[in-house]
């Protein structure tokens, strides 16, 4: 009932004590003072029936995440919260109506009280630990604390930090909510209330900014003045998924734009590294739409801020009176060590609250797919040809629906099953679980066609139409909410199918995607993006929740929405379109440096031209780098005793056996060659897995074009034990060796490839 009584019974002086929160705001007295058995039952009764302190009996969470605490107290006076997580800390004040961030540690390392009460030294609006802009007026000061708590996270395994804020210039206030998963990369959303009589027009919004770095050495040499290198994705155009790159931070703002797509095939993904101590800041946001991000670079100064969050024409969203509405979320946290270790200490996040766990029986999975291109039973030999081929689950892509047949992109937004399915659904399910495949289904919910009957019966739900009358239904719209909601929920629950493919093919320009809202001083432009995807997101945590046993891929014209919204909501998502190579093993190398390769899918042969690209051998390797989806396997009517088909078997055993070890269980990935983005230049593109316990591991050596001078590469496995002795691989020839851990670190393997688009592949293991 009272909030000081939830968490065990009648509370201790020392329990009111350490609180430090709310019970002062509401009594007017410093904690330190709240000492005797009345006042300690006044604050209980003062914090039971003020609005700020009577939370739902969530409890305090202290403890339940190893490796993560959440403290509140006073810093000079000033409300003050202290987060913990990993080797990460981060602490901020409310001082004087702005909510700063005093500094970050990578190390643990807890500032002294008497250092953080000078801190910060210069306060400006850049210090704010989040942005908000309402009805045009940046928020930057004007907040009072009026409480903060901890609770169990939404997510399993997580502890939340729940600060509470009140402005005083506008009728508006502000949960912010930071959740800790035991991982050096915090994430924080707000939660912001309309508390007006009239609606409120959100037109700027960043969950987490401010200061990354204030470094300032001893020494005044300007060379001892940390510069800044930022690891991004640049490739803005469909295919370009995997053009990560690195540039240096000029010493001024450097803004990246997101904002003319609602398709983001560049990935809101941030390496920032401080080129002084080489330590590293890890940053996604989960904004499927539009974004920015902004990093500040002051001259002379060593201190970088940033900020980042979605970006739209009009507003992002007109909150009503007495209505809450949830920001996007941002991840980071700054992370001092090597690229490959603090790549696996990103992993931890994603493996720990980010990507939800597969369900069991279904951890890792083969698949098979094809597009429905005709009429008839031939649908039935690709099953039968996919389970010869050793493959464990089989997807009907785009065509199984409509009023008649047709290939996509018609009849989108008509998701009855048609009539030229053998046995319709549930026949094709059937068969696919007779030939011991599980069975999924392709499915475009945010889109229909103009030619459609749902869009006939019903055009005013449409957003708009583009230049080859392809839509996108206005989920602001309630009857086209419920139409998108009721069809995922059909295919799903109905059609029982094991998985699950979300695709997104539709682009909607800003100028035309508006909802007008009313208001006393008239009409409200208001994007649609944010109610979008406060739509999608809803609908597929109710599938995790009431669906467990589904598996669930996210593809946006392959990897047009990869960003953490989506990863979050999701058990794997696409790489690429363009999954020919080098594009294949390129992407899958730079997307890798945030997503685990666990929930990477790679679509083999989905450009026709996708075999002439490399030899069969280097074409079949970058199916053992991400969970591979066989786009068919050429003719029917194909001798399937044939070199290539046995190839196939192989590979696709190696993937079940071998390679399923390492992969399935949360791998220890190495990037041999970062740099080895999509049109980056590289020679060489170099990606090894490893188990975690060390005893076996593979890695592929793609070269990527020819040049004469380069025909050599020194490998040397980094995920070995020194100590043991290893039996090790070599795919091309099939020979093996036995060597010692040491001398697999300190001389390596010397691969020799003298053409391009080849490759080695070498597997190693512990034999004693």
């Amino acid at each position: 009932m009272f909030t000081c009584l939830y968490a065990s019974g009648y509370p201790t002086p020392q329990k009111i004590f350490n609180m430090n929160i709310g019970i002062n705001n509401a009594i007017g007295v410093s904690a330190t003072t709240i000492r005797t058995p009345i006042l300690l039952i006044l604050s209980c009764l003062i914090s039971a029936l003020s609005p700020a302190q009577n939370k739902p009996d969530t409890g305090p969470a202290k403890n339940i995440v190893p490796d993560a605490t959440i403290s509140f107290g006073k810093s000079n006076e000033r409300p003050e919260a202290t987060f913990t997580t990993g080797t990460t800390v981060y602490e901020e004040v409310l001082d004087k109506g702005q909510l700063i961030g005093l500094y970050w540690s990578a190390g643990g390392y807890v500032q002294r009280e008497n250092v953080t009460a000078e801190m910060p030294e210069n306060k400006n609006y850049l210090n704010n630990s989040f942005e908000l802009e309402i009805d045009g007026q940046s928020l930057q000061t004007g907040w009072k604390w009026t409480g903060a708590y901890q609770r169990k996270g939404e997510r399993a395994n997580t502890i939340e930090g729940v600060v509470e804020l009140t402005n005083e210039y506008r009728p508006v206030t502000v949960k912010i909510i930071t959740r800790l998963d035991g991982s050096p990369i915090l994430v924080r959303y707000l939660e912001i209330t309309n508390t007006g009589k009239a609606p409120a027009s959100l037109s700027k919004v960043s969950s987490m900014s401010g200061l990354l770095w204030n470094f300032n050495p001893e020494s005044e040499d300007v060379e001892q003045i940390p510069t800044y290198t930022l690891g991004y994705f640049g490739g803005i155009q469909w295919g370009q998924e995997g053009r990560f790159s690195w540039e240096d931070l000029p010493q001024e703002t450097f803004r990246i734009d997101r904002d003319l797509r609602p398709q983001q095939f560049a990935s809101p993904y941030y390496i920032v590294r401080n080129n002084f101590n080489g330590e590293m800041f890890f940053i996604g946001l989960a904004c499927s739409g539009r974004y920015f991000s902004e990093f500040r670079n002051v001259r002379g100064k060593g201190k970088l801020y940033f900020s980042g969050g979605p970006t739209a024409y009009g507003a992002l969203r007109v909150i009503d009176p007495g209505e809450t509405v949830r920001s996007p979320e941002t991840h980071m946290g700054p992370i001092h060590a090597t690229l490959d270790k603090a790549v696996g200490q990103w992993y931890k996040h994603m493996y720990g609250s980010v990507i939800p766990p597969r369900p069991k029986g279904k951890e890792m999975y083969t698949v098979a797919g094809r597009v429905v291109e005709k009429p008839g039973e031939w649908i039935l030999r690709e099953m039968d040809i996919a389970a010869e081929m050793g493959v464990e689950a089989f997807m009907v892509d785009a065509g199984w629906y409509g009023h008649h047949f047709a290939e996509w992109p018609e009849n989108r937004g008509d998701w009855n099953e048609g009539s030229w399915l053998p046995g319709g659904i549930a026949g094709l399910r059937d068969y696919a679980h007779k030939k011991k495949l599980l069975f999924g289904l392709w499915h475009e919910a945010e889109a229909f066609v103009n030619t459609s009957d749902t869009y006939k019966a019903h055009p005013e739900w449409s957003s708009f139409l583009n230049a080859k009358d392809l839509g996108v239904l206005n989920l602001a719209k309630p009857e086209a909410l419920k139409y998108f909601q009721d069809n995922i929920l059909h295919i799903i629950r109905d059609f029982k199918v094991d998985f699950y493919k979300l695709d997104y093919n539709v682009e909607f320009p800003d100028k035309a995607s508006v909802n007008l809202k009313e208001s006393p001083s008239g009409k409200l432009i208001e994007n649609e993006s944010w109610r979008h995807y406060e739509a999608v997101y809803g609908m597929f945590d109710k599938i995790l929740e009431e669906y467990p046993d589904v598996c669930l891929e996210n593809c946006a014209s392959g990897g047009g929405r990869n960003d953490l919204g989506m990863l979050s909501r999701f058990h794997y998502s696409c790489e690429s379109d363009i999954s020919s190579f080098p594009n294949s093993i390129c992407t899958i190398n730079s997307m890798s440096l945030f997503i685990p390769p666990g929930a990477i899918c790679y679509y083999h042969n989905h450009n026709v031209y996708a075999h002439q690209l490399a030899d069969m051998d280097t074409h079949l390797r970058v199916t053992l780098f991400a969970v591979p989806i066989f786009v068919g396997f050429g003719s029917q009517a194909a001798d399937r005793t044939t070199a290539y088909f046995k190839e196939i078997k192989r590979y696709i055993e190696l993937n079940k056996t071998f390679c399923r070890r390492v992969m399935g269980n949360n791998p220890v990935v190495f990037h041999h060659t970062p740099d080895a983005g999509v049109n980056n230049g590289s020679a060489w593109c170099v990606l090894e897995y490893a188990r975690q316990d060390r005893t076996c591991g593979y890695a592929g050596v793609f070269k990527l074009k020819n040049n004469m001078t380069d025909n050599e590469y020194l490998f040397k496995p980094r995920g070995i034990d020194i100590s043991q002795s290893y039996k090790v691989t070599l795919d091309n020839d099939g020979q093996s060796l036995m060597i010692s851990g040491w001398e697999l670190s300190q001389t390596g393997i010397k691969i020799h490839l003298d053409a391009a688009k080849t490759s080695e592949l070498i597997l190693y293991e512990v034999r004693k």
